[in-house]
């Protein structure tokens, strides 16, 4: 449980330093997701099936971390994207608790 709550701090901790320190980072982000709706309402998929792909790279990644638990991966989630959303309107990340 210690090392499942280390990985949590750490993923947590990193995830944070980059969106302070490369914000586009995250702006690039939504504008792929963005891009996935545009281009599938034309009839591409290709860049659906691309993001969609590392999506579930990403969700591999921290599902193991998390002792691949479903509940606590969404939860590591839902709470990432609420700070997203948070940061890309111009929020701070505490804003949101």
């Amino acid at each position: 449980m210690e090392d499942d709550e280390q990985a949590l701090q750490a993923m947590t901790s990193a995830y944070a330093q980059l969106i302070s320190t490369r914000p586009e980072t995250l702006l690039m982000q939504m504008q792929g997701y963005a891009t996935v709706a545009a281009a599938e309402a034309q009839g591409d998929g290709l860049i659906g099936e691309a993001v969609r792909a590392g999506w579930m790279r990403i969700w591999e990644i921290v599902h193991q971390s998390r002792g691949a638990d479903a509940d606590k991966t969404a939860s590591f989630f839902a709470c990432g994207m609420l700070g997203n959303t948070l940061a890309a309107i111009g929020l701070p990340s505490g804003a949101g608790r």
